[in-house]
């Protein structure tokens, strides 16, 4: 710092109106014009119904997740894994009062 300069009255320095600001710009409508333009293309052009059909397979639960996920909501206390299984081995049994 120089002796004599009173650094308090200093402006904070902006970037509106300049060429960086700008270019700031025009850079965030072409990312954001290509994201919604690529995102057209993949849903709508037929030839990647196959790549489509590939990644909905990831987004699916599998069978063991979706049980889990029902014992868990129905509210069934457990304390183990074991307890889950003989929970589910015992709904699948004919003999039961309530099937």
């Amino acid at each position: 710092m120089a002796i004599g300069v009173d650094s308090s009255k200093w402006k904070p320095r902006s970037i509106l109106g300049t060429p960086a600001a700008k270019f700031r710009n025009y850079l965030a409508v072409g990312v954001i014009s290509f994201g919604i333009i690529s995102g057209l293309i993949f849903h709508y052009i037929p030839t990647t119904k196959n790549l489509r059909a590939a990644i909905t397979v990831l987004y699916e639960d599998p069978i063991q997740e979706v049980e889990r996920k029902r014992i868990i909501a129905s509210g069934m206390r457990f304390t183990s894994a074991e307890s889950i299984r003989k929970e589910i081995e015992e709904s699948k049994r004919f003999d039961r009062p309530d099937r």
